[in-house]
């Protein structure tokens, strides 16, 4: 990250299926909008990522309890994706604060320019960066309830027949099975790793026409 006066604006995440390599664009010009624009933008999207990161994580820890049933040491295995999901998800609470608070003043730079539309593309960045934010938020929230669960379950009480499902949850849906798809998991970071995508392509274009030329 190149402090003032050359601020940096990270380039598109990529799909959330594959490794995220930030790339950035070196601007020109050091002013109020300009600073504002890529201090905040950079201090919002850095540590989402990070978190996109965290989820990644948590991901195939959820993946571990929709097979460790299989498993003759099925207990170890469920108490070490246990805590390792609790682990994620403190990660990812910790950051959500300063995040958010980054958002907020990033949209607030949208009164740095006289310019209707540079203020627009601040507002427009900062809206889908709260939208990913929202969905991160609402995942750790989502993921802190099945932690509890999961240490409310007394599973050396557990006596599960093969594969971990008795007749009765046999016939239940596949999906009602899954974890993952119960807590619309994959769903989620692709919508995360959508808006994140769209904010930074706003403030891309953004910092290419009002921070490479004369501020307007």
């Amino acid at each position: 990250m190149i402090p003032p006066p050359v601020p940096t604006i990270s380039a598109s995440p990529a799909p959330s299926a594959s490794p995220r390599e930030l790339k950035t664009i070196i601007t020109v010009i050091s002013s109020p909008y300009c600073n504002s624009l890529a201090d905040h933008f950079n201090s919002a999207l850095v540590p989402m990522l990070g978190n996109d990161r965290t989820l990644q994580q948590t991901g195939a820890s959820l993946d571990t309890v929709n097979t460790l049933w299989d498993e003759p040491n099925y207990e170890q295995l469920y108490l070490g994706a246990r805590d390792a999901i609790g682990k994620q998800i403190e990660v990812i609470g910790n950051s959500l604060d300063e995040i958010q608070r980054q958002i907020d003043a990033l949209r607030a730079g949208d009164k740095l320019s006289s310019d209707p539309n540079a203020a627009a593309q601040i507002r427009a960045a900062a809206a889908q960066l709260q939208l990913a934010f929202d969905k991160q938020r609402q995942m750790e929230i989502d993921l802190t309830n099945l932690h509890r669960a999961m240490i409310d379950y007394h599973i050396e009480r557990a006596n599960p027949a093969m594969g971990g499902f008795s007749e009765p949850e046999m016939s239940q849906p596949p999906e009602m099975r899954d974890i993952k798809s119960y807590l619309r998991f994959d769903g989620r970071r692709d919508a995360i790793a959508d808006a994140e995508g769209k904010a930074v392509d706003i403030a891309y274009a953004a910092a290419q026409t009002y921070c490479t030329t004369p501020a307007h």
